[in-house]
């Protein structure tokens, strides 16, 4: 069966609802009235999860699950209001993408194959559809998931993002916020420089990490450290990176210098960094102050300071990645400085020490921290009854064995594995590239590819 016009369909109406992370108000009307239309019962709960309750009357209930929200992130010049504009899609060959912003894909794919799949005619167990809300700033929905919303025992979650790959176990994490707040000076200036890096890859902050990406952030922090050590930088503002789970792929810091120096001179101060990483320009004066040089100073050596990347690697899979960080978003707000540290690992004590790195870094600034948004691993169970189910069906459908792995990055899938003890579950997806950046993209064949295995699992498990 071609599943593609149907999918297309759906998707196409999820991609033109608003629904950054925090803002799924619209994507969960859209999900009632759809479930509604169906005839399909829903739930709810204080954190704003919808459980969608597809009755076939089978003896036997799987929960398909999937988060509303979506990382917004757009290139540099593209005119694209988020709260409100719909994504703007393109296909070329297999893949679909979206004209200069994030597709969301991740996880809207995994949404409109599950209504694809429940209101199609066919055989099926009954169905909880979970849809849960802000899973791309710390997996909020799925750790706020109330006990009432679901009865089934076993779990699909449609968050994997490579087809032919099941998923069965994950890294767990947690966040680190540092601030301290600055008294601001007032100079005798009416420009300064404004110096941008923009227009990097990004990428997934788990599943990206280990390609040794730049990090916009780092980036701005070694061309303001190499300026400083030439000319007295005092900081005005800086900014960079969008959310936790995404390598920066932007950022700016507007200052000034000391003397008469011209744009020229901090250009050939900065000759050693690829030209086409940043722009230099001088901007007129807000009026908001400066950080004293030290002040200045003492930011760019925690941002040069702070790790990012890969901090280990599994001793028993030296391929992959156990623990790592990602120095995720910089800004200055209300006189203070505030940093956001995403960290990951399947090792308990390699994370508590690449936390207490990142600490460290605060305290020898003098910051405060706040360490939380804690979410678990998952425990991988390779032999659970689900996993076996997908594993031979995946081989009597495509004549080859499916890749069965652990990621590492976090999925709900830990969080729901710990609030439900006895669930089965496992993860998979079509296949989508560059999630969380505006090169992400889908192949429409995986889709097909997926939903025809997920129909198959259906009428197995009916």
């Amino acid at each position: 069966m071609n599943y593609l016009k149907e999918f297309m369909e759906i998707f196409g109406e999820i991609s033109r609802i608003p629904r950054c992370s925090g803002n799924e108000k619209l994507i969960a009307e859209w999900i009632m009235k759809r479930a509604d239309d169906n005839g399909f019962e829903t739930k709810t709960d204080k954190a704003g999860n919808i459980c969608v309750k597809v009755d076939t009357g089978s003896d036997n209930t799987v929960v398909i699950q999937n988060h509303m929200d979506m990382v917004c992130e757009k290139d540099s010049g593209v005119n694209h209001d988020f709260s409100k504009d719909p994504i703007k899609m393109t296909i070329k060959d297999d893949w679909l993408k979206a004209e200069g912003t994030t597709l969301g894909a991740d996880n809207g794919a995994g949404m409109a194959l599950a209504f694809l799949l429940s209101e199609e005619n066919s055989p099926k167990p009954n169905l909880e559809l979970l849809f849960t809300v802000d899973e791309e700033r710390g997996l909020v929905g799925a750790s706020n998931l109330e006990k009432h919303m679901l009865t089934g025992s076993t779990l699909i979650n449609l968050d994997t993002e490579t087809e032919g790959e099941f998923i069965i176990g994950c890294a767990g994490g947690r966040d680190t916020l540092i601030s301290k707040r600055y008294d601001f000076i007032n100079l005798d200036t009416t420009e300064m420089f404004k110096l941008e890096i923009k227009g990097l890859e990004g990428g997934h902050s788990g599943l990206d990490i280990h390609k040794n990406r730049l990090n916009a952030i780092k980036v701005l922090g070694e061309m303001l450290e190499t300026v400083n050590e030439n000319y007295p930088v005092y900081i005005s503002d800086i900014n960079g990176g969008t959310a936790h789970n995404a390598i920066p792929r932007s950022a700016f810091a507007e200052f000034m210098v000391e003397g008469e120096i011209t744009r020229k001179n901090i250009e050939d101060t900065l000759a050693e960094f690829d030209s086409g990483l940043f722009d230099l320009k001088t901007v007129k004066n807000r009026g908001s102050g400066f950080l004293t040089q030290d002040d200045s100073g003492q930011i760019v050596s925690m941002i040069n300071e702070i790790p990012h990347g890969v901090y280990s690697y599994d001793s028993k899979m030296p391929d992959k990645v156990e623990t790592s960080s990602n120095l995720a978003t910089i800004k200055i707000e209300n006189s203070s400085f505030i940093c956001l540290v995403s960290q990951r690992s399947s090792n308990p004590s390699n994370l508590n020490n690449l936390t207490a790195l990142i600490e460290g870094c605060a305290l020898k600034a003098g910051a405060e921290y706040e360490t939380g948004n804690e979410y678990p691993g998952w425990l991988p169970e390779p032999d659970s009854e689900i996993v076996s189910i997908f594993k031979n069906t995946y081989s009597e459908i495509f004549g080859k064995a499916p890749k069965v792995d652990v990621v590492h990055a976090g999925l709900e899938c830990g969080v729901i594995g710990e609030k439900f003890e006895n669930m089965e579950m496992i993860s998979l997806g079509p296949t989508i590239i560059d999630a969380h950046s505006p090169t992400e993209r889908l192949s429409l064949s995986s889709v097909e590819k997926v939903a025809g295995l997920l129909r198959r699992v259906f009428e197995k498990t009916a």
